[in-house]
Formats: C-alpha cells, sequence, structure tokens
C-alpha cells in the first residue's frame, strides 16, 4: 500500500495531488493540507466580469469576460530560455564542425535563435496564451531529458541528426465556470494556434526572402542572412505540416476532432508546401 508523503499513513486508494504528484491520505489530499510546492497551479482564477448594460431598444446585453491570467513567471521564462538556447546549439552543431571561424559560428548561432524563436517558441507560446483565455493552466515545462538527448543527438552526428524535445507547454483546465474539462471546440482552437503561427511565421520570412531577391541583395546580404531566410521559411512549414498530422497528441488529431473541414482546409495545402519547400526546392 501507499503512504501519505506528509504524515505516513497507509491508505489502500490514496490520492495524488495532480499539481505535485506525490501520495496523500484522505487528511492531506489537499494542496493547502499538505503545502503542494505548485499550489499557484491549483488556485482557480478570479470568476468572471459581468457587465450589464442598457441598449436604447430596451433590451440588456450581458458581457462575460474572463480575468487576465498571468502571462509568464520567472520558472517558465527559465524554461524558455534553456529550451531556445538548447535548439540553437543544437541546429548549429553543423557548422561548428564545419572548420568556420568563430564569429561566423556566433553569426549562424544567433541567427539560428531567430528561426527557431519563431518556429518552435511562438508555436508554444501560441497554444499557451489561446488556452489562458479559455480559463485554463498552462505552462511552458522544460523536459530535461529531451534537452539532454537534443545535445547528445546534436555532438554525435556532428549535427546531421537532430532530436529536438526540450519542453512543450502543459494545459488544464481549472475553472468551474468553464466546466469541468476543456470542450472539442476551445480544443481544437487552442491546437490550431500554434501551426497557424508557423504559418504565419513561414508567410514573413518568405516576404522577406522575395523583397531581398527582388532588390537585388541576395548576394550581398551580410554572411548566412539570406540563407537562414530560406531556412525559416522551411523550418516553419515543416513544424506545423508535422505538427497538423491527425495522430496521437499532436495538433492535428484534436483539430480533426473539433472540426474535420477546418483541419482539412489548415493541414492539406500546409501539407503540399512543405512538401514543395523540402522536395523541390522552390525557394
Amino acid at each position: 500500500m501507499e503512504r501519505c508523503a506528509v504524515c505516513g499513513a497507509e491508505e489502500f486508494i490514496p490520492y495524488v495531488c495532480r499539481y505535485c504528484g506525490r501520495v496523500h491520505c484522505v487528511y492531506h489530499r489537499l494542496p493547502e493540507n499538505h503545502e503542494c510546492p505548485n499550489i499557484q497551479q491549483a488556485r482557480a482564477p478570479k470568476p468572471p466580469i459581468i457587465r450589464v448594460e442598457q441598449r436604447s431598444s430596451g433590451a440588456n446585453l450581458r458581457l462575460i469576460r474572463a480575468p487576465k491570467l498571468s502571462s509568464l513567471s520567472s520558472r517558465e521564462l527559465y524554461a524558455l530560455t534553456a529550451a531556445l538556447l538548447v535548439l540553437g546549439f543544437s541546429f548549429s552543431m553543423r557548422y561548428v564542425f564545419g572548420g568556420l571561424r568563430p564569429l561566423e559560428i556566433l553569426e549562424i548561432f544567433l541567427l539560428t535563435l531567430l528561426v527557431i524563436g519563431t518556429g518552435f517558441l511562438g508555436h508554444e507560446l501560441a497554444h499557451k496564451f489561446s488556452a489562458q483565455r479559455y480559463g485554463c493552466w498552462a505552462e511552458f515545462k522544460l523536459w530535461t531529458v529531451g534537452a539532454i538527448m537534443a545535445l547528445l543527438f546534436a555532438v554525435i552526428s556532428q549535427g546531421n541528426f537532430i532530436f529536438a524535445a526540450p519542453g512543450a507547454v502543459y494545459i488544464a483546465s481549472r475553472s468551474s465556470y468553464f466546466g469541468e474539462g476543456i470542450d472539442r471546440k476551445a480544443n481544437g482552437i487552442i491546437s490550431l494556434v500554434g501551426p497557424l503561427v508557423n504559418i504565419g511565421a513561414a508567410a514573413i520570412f518568405g516576404l522577406a526572402l522575395v523583397v531581398s531577391t527582388a532588390l537585388g541583395f541576395g548576394d550581398v546580404v551580410v554572411g548566412q542572412s539570406f540563407y537562414f531566410l530560406q531556412v525559416g521559411v522551411q523550418i516553419n512549414l515543416l513544424l506545423g505540416a508535422f505538427n497538423m498530422i491527425p495522430f496521437f497528441i499532436l495538433d492535428g488529431q484534436k483539430v480533426f476532432t473539433w472540426d474535420r473541414r477546418v483541419w482539412a482546409a489548415v493541414a492539406i495545402p500546409l501539407w503540399i508546401a512543405a512538401v514543395a519547400v523540402s522536395v523541390f526546392h522552390i525557394l
């Protein structure tokens, strides 16, 4: 039998705290009773703001707005920074072994941070902020094992094979007035915004690439900048296309469950664009 983490009492049916993961007895099951280290996650936000306005027609209009939730905690900023640095080092590793000068490697590293930041972190933060709009608890957490594996694979393969999974946004419904769980539509929208951010980022990189080419800057852009505009388009399209696969825990599965027409309207053109850019090198 399991024992309570606070008093050591044996419990035939133990209570596992959803916020810290430890086992507790019936008397210490609540986060307040066992001084849960993640108690802030257990506290629901304030009730929704309801305002009643009087229209000239005589009808009342009730406006319901959820209170603004916290944005980024210091712990989350640390996790995001660590994940970004891990990705930057991993995707820059091939150039470290390429015999480039230190300043050239530094330039490539900074450009990689820009590309990865708009792709990976932009995708994850879109999930976070959209989930918060629905009253959910959402936080980016660093996966230490995944971060270490990314660095190891990058070093061993000299940058030719990257396993990049340093963290993800964890989402949980915590507001009773929004329901005990997230409905299919809300879950679908929260999942869809990540790939949409990748599409938007790819469009921005692509526009910058077209403008640079049209103005004849392709051969004179400093260092690797022009090349990384192409990489920005490709990585964002591939990341968005991969996540729209309707399988398991990927975003595509949740969007597909919500509305197949919306999923098809986003996924199919995105897959075509990703294949065209990667295989046929249209850029």
